[in-house]
């Protein structure tokens, strides 16, 4: 596996960090293991196409592009459950304690830290690149979304965004290196941290809103909730959270 990060892109402002990494790949000049940061994102995109809010310079806002060995369609779930474990591991160097909130959010307590978007390129049933797009608040302090929060907010410290970059990179390594190792693992541990796991909340499909548990996830990223004796598997549009 060729180590993600020796080639950095540092732009000043871009309409959206994964969008660039597209465009690179689809031009066939973007290296494998390239990383794109972006001061500014004018068009950052969130899941389900919402917008990531950013003050310019005060967080991470970048893609991680590389080439998969072989990996399978079947396993996208896969990537998505890293990234967030990684983010995560980043956060506890910083002693901050975080959850996933499913699928691809980052939660400290009831706020939100970080969000993920993955936008893989598929060549027949193979993953022939990833693009992992990761927006993390690092020293931003006032947001417009009420539920938002930092790492500055969280420790109360200024932290270089390169240098939050380097660790998250350094970390992202580790689980590629050991990629044979680490594999069969990322679904438990991503379970193990899921926000509200095996607590009654209230959440909403198209039926309406319900009470229920979450007690894990599919091998295809699906989420399974427990609503009375019942198993519900959920897609990504199929299910909302909704405010406590």
């Amino acid at each position: 596996m060729t180590p993600i990060g020796k080639q950095i892109y540092h732009l000043d402002s871009l309409d959206s960090t994964n969008n660039f990494a597209a465009k690179l790949i689809n031009d066939q000049i973007c290296q494998n293991g390239s990383v794109i940061l972006a001061d500014k994102q004018t068009a950052g995109k969130g899941q389900m196409g919402s917008v990531w809010e950013s003050d310019a310079s005060m967080n991470l806002l970048c893609s991680y592009v590389w080439k998969p060995d072989n990996l399978s369609v079947l396993d996208q779930s896969k990537m998505n459950w890293m990234i967030c474990l990684a983010i995560h591991k980043l956060l506890l160097r910083f002693g901050i304690d975080a959850a996933i909130k499913w699928p691809n959010d980052v939660f400290v307590g009831s706020r939100k830290i970080a969000g993920v978007l993955i936008e893989n390129q598929i060549e027949g049933n193979r993953i022939s690149w990833v693009i992992a797009g990761i927006g993390l608040n690092v020293n931003q302090c006032q947001f417009e979304t009420p539920n938002a929060t930092s790492i500055k907010l969280q420790i109360d410290a200024e932290i270089r965004i390169k240098t939050i970059l380097n660790e998250l990179t350094d970390i992202l390594n580790g689980y590629l290196l050991h990629w044979d190792t680490m594999e069969s693992t990322l679904k438990s541990f991503y379970e193990m941290l899921l926000y509200q796991k095996g607590e009654m909340a209230l959440y909403a499909d198209a039926n309406g809103e319900f009470e229920g548990e979450i007690i894990g996830v599919e091998d295809d990223g699906r989420i399974l909730l427990k609503v009375s004796n019942e198993i519900r598997r959920y897609s990504l549009k199929e299910l909302q959270f909704c405010s406590k």
